[in-house]
């Protein structure tokens, strides 16, 4: 959860919800839609955190204002 800043299209997160995304790749060893079942298969692990808006301000946050 944060708050976006439309001006600069930054997102700055207040807190950790603790939610991920599944990418849906096929060769991204996070998502149920993995390929291969091998340990060392040698595909990249992917992780996104789940964002969501809380706030929405219609200017650009104060590090891009300065």
């Amino acid at each position: 959860f944060g708050d976006w800043y439309r001006g600069c299209s930054h997102f700055k997160p207040s807190y950790y919800s603790g939610g991920k995304v599944d990418c849906g790749s096929t060769t991204c060893k996070n998502s149920i839609s993995h390929t291969h079942k091998a340990l060392n298969c040698g595909c990249s692990a992917i992780s996104e955190d789940e964002r969501r808006i809380q706030s929405m301000f219609h200017q650009a946050c104060e590090e891009c204002r300065s």
